[in-house]
């Protein structure tokens, strides 16, 4: 792949990484507090989309892609 590819590869993880974050994030605050294993699977979801769109946005800084 040439560098023009991955950086969009990478723009495309970006965001999909945060939307994720924020929405799995927003379920997982937001749950009723008897469902228990619907707020730890919103979480692990909503942490899994914060470790890739800090990935991909630490790549776009520093120039890496």
């Amino acid at each position: 792949m040439d560098a023009t590819t991955m950086r969009k590869w990478i723009a495309n993880g970006n965001v999909l990484g945060w939307s994720v974050f924020w929405v799995f994030g927003f379920l997982a605050v937001t749950a009723p507090a008897d469902a228990v294993g619907q707020m730890i699977g919103a979480a692990v979801l909503a942490f899994m989309g914060l470790v890739l769109g800090v990935w991909c946005y630490l790549r776009i800084v520093r120039g890496d892609v």
